[in-house]
């Protein structure tokens, strides 16, 4: 089937389904028999579409692990582009190792390394058959102190190689330090009783198993100390709310890297106690924590080095060294949101500081107004929303792009048609990673054209994490939210691109439904005060009739909170009761006296604190493009209410 083809079957997508032999009915056959691992019907059904329908059957047999090695050499010879290629490639090394070609299996990998026991185990025979001993040995010990393995693979391997029981304690804190808790368990008989205990007392500490205290007793002096106990006994404090008795810990073990083991892994409670802390007025020890994270890059190094300059800016008074903590957050940040997160606060270090540099650093800030902290910045320096947000993509025709003859973007088209749109979106995001700024509008206004909206929005995500704005994509007006809501459209759309990116048939996995992610339950509920019919099927099956419940919902949230956006986007997404408890335990955002910018910065939820930045952030570009004009930068005031 030809390109064009595929381009009128994903533009007809409201039209009957056609015969059988329409390439697309034939992949949506062959599709449901994948969906039950019926790979032999579903390549058989999938000869009724076109070679690269049969392939994306073929695509999702091999990623299943379903095939010979001739099948994944030639499927990758032949679709070297597609994606989710490294998880086939993986899946593949089970293939390889059916082979007894010692040059075909070390061919298979190439300058790669394999990333199963099983890969592992395969390369090692071929190796030896080879007469490469010593590179043989090298790859044993790598995969025995890095890989997953089968009890069945552990034996053979240690049959091979006896000397590498002398790496099994490695190995075990590899095992345990990854929560690969029944591979550790299988390697107990196998290290020393020391660390067996330590395994042991880990083990139960982070499946909350009875009998702790006494297992961690167990654990000998020598290995008290060790930072894979130490985490662990973190985490079932905090689990247990022993607040101080983690802080001690934490800094107890901040000294090095060292006394760390893992500091990555420390990160997520690190930043859970440091706002616990800092919630509860004690700065000091809450920037301490903070601070003393022992990494150097990295989204978590980044995240930390916020929180701490924070603290120190808005908490300890001491802006210089804030500002060194907003300085080594840039460092390690490319995306708009995360760049002018870390030039806005340099400007507010400076400001702080009396230094006339914090205009410009707001200036750098408001360069990026897709992102809360650009509006922000552009706020404090009294500019108007950048115009250019507000512009139509003016796109080439995608036909005239490179890419229009890509395989990749004929599977995505059939998959739309055929209405698998989870796996059309990962083909066509897949095909946008490498394209130009040009090529990438024109792929996201062929999402629009065919009415794709939450294709497009995800488009648009992925150009802005690369510093390609494309406002009609990245912020688009699907007639799925409709004008007449019990709410203003701009909020409905704001919440909607939240919520779902405007995919009516979104699922969360809480079970949160459809275009504004409602419960059903409380979607019925709401459909009785409206005097609405209630069918579930319908949240997911008409966006309208989900917008007119949530909306609504929305606008019981303002009956409350009034128009305060950091307030109901906050009720929306974690519940009325959480912001009713947060104005008592830091204040209402709403009065003069209450910094609303702090007060979202210390909501305790991170998924929560984020939600009220992207909804305010969309709300801003909304409103402006519903209005036809940008005008100045309220954000402040839609905070407040």
């Amino acid at each position: 089937m030809s390109i064009l083809r595929a381009l009128t079957l994903a533009l007809l997508l409201a039209t009957p389904a056609a015969a059988q032999s329409d390439p697309a009915s034939a992949l949506r056959l062959a599709l449901n028999e994948a969906g039950r691992a019926n790979w032999e019907e579903a390549q058989r059904l999938a000869q009724g579409s076109s070679a690269v329908g049969a392939d994306v059957i073929q695509w999702q047999r091999l990623r299943a692990g379903v095939g010979t090695l001739t099948e994944y050499e030639d499927f990758l010879a032949r679709r070297p582009d597609w994606p989710g290629l490294p998880l086939l490639r993986q899946k593949g090394e089970a293939a390889v190792a059916r082979s007894s070609t010692p040059a075909r299996v070390i061919g298979w990998f190439g300058s790669t390394l394999p990333e199963t026991g099983t890969g592992s185990l395969a390369v090692i025979k071929a190796l030896l058959a080879q007469g490469r001993g010593a590179e043989a040995e090298a790859e044993a010990r790598r995969a025995w102190t890095s890989l997953p393995f089968t009890a069945e693979d552990e034996a053979v391997l240690l049959k091979l190689y006896p000397a590498l029981r002398d790496l099994n304690e490695t190995r075990l804190a590899t095992l345990l330090w990854e929560g690969k808790q029944g591979e550790a368990k299988r390697l107990l008989p196998q290290v020393s009783e020391n660390w067996a205990a330590l395994a042991r007392a880990r083990i139960a500490l982070m499946e909350r198993t009875t009998g702790v205290s006494r297992l961690v007793e167990a654990v000998p002096g020598s290995l008290a100390q060790h930072p894979l106990l130490a985490q662990a006994r973190l985490d079932w404090r905090i689990y247990s709310d022993l607040w101080p008795d983690a802080a001690a810990l934490m800094l107890e073990h901040s000294a090095s890297a060292d006394t760390l083991g893992r500091p990555e892994l420390w990160a997520d409670r690190r930043a859970q106690l440091a706002r616990h802390l800092l919630r509860e007025g004690e700065a000091t020890q809450a920037y301490r924590i903070a601070a003393r994270h022992r990494m150097t890059s990295g989204a978590a190094y980044a995240d930390l080095e916020f929180l701490a300059g924070f603290i120190a800016l808005r908490r300890l008074d001491d802006a210089q060294t804030a500002l060194t903590h907003f300085r080594h957050l840039e460092s390690a940040v490319v995306t708009p949101i995360s760049v002018s997160r870390a030039k806005y606060w340099q400007g507010r270090a400076l400001e702080a500081l009396g230094d006339p540099a914090a205009q410009a650093a707001y200036t750098e800030a408001a360069r990026h107004q897709t992102a809360y902290y650009g509006q922000l910045a552009a706020e404090k320096l009294g500019l108007s929303l950048d115009a250019s947000l507000l512009a139509p993509l003016n796109a080439a025709d995608w036909r005239q792009a490179a890419f229009a003859r890509s395989s990749v973007l004929e599977a995505a088209l059939l998959l739309l048609k055929a209405g698998d749109r989870t796996q059309a979106k990962r083909f066509l995001l897949h095909l946008a990673e490498p394209l130009t700024a040009p090529d990438l509008a024109s792929l996201a206004a062929l999402a629009l054209q065919i009415n794709e909206p939450h294709i497009a929005v995800l488009l648009g995500k992925q150009g802005a994490e690369r510093g390609i704005i494309l406002p009609e994509a990245y912020f688009p007006l699907p007639v799925m939210v409709p004008e007449g809501l019990a709410t203003s459209r701009a909020l409905a759309l704001s919440i909607s691109r939240r919520e779902s990116e405007f995919d009516p048939a979104a699922r969360s996995s809480a079970g949160a439904r459809g275009l504004m992610q409602l419960m059903p339950e409380t979607a019925e509920r709401t459909a009785k005060s409206l005097g609405l019919p209630f069918e579930v099927s319908r949240l997911t099956s008409d966006p309208g009739f989900n917008a007119t419940l949530g909306s609504a919902y929305l606008a019981k949230l303002i009956e409350e909170f009034g128009p305060s956006i950091a307030l109901v986007a906050s009720g929306y997404n974690a519940g009325p009761g959480r912001p009713r408890r947060w104005i008592t335990e830091m204040g209402d955002p709403r009065r003069p006296d209450v910094d609303v910018v702090d007060w979202v910065e210390m909501i305790p939820f991170s998924e929560t604190r984020t939600y009220v930045m992207r909804v305010s952030e969309s709300l801003t570009i909304y409103r402006a493009k519903l209005r036809g004009s940008p005008g100045p930068i309220r954000l402040i005031a839609e905070l407040k209410g």
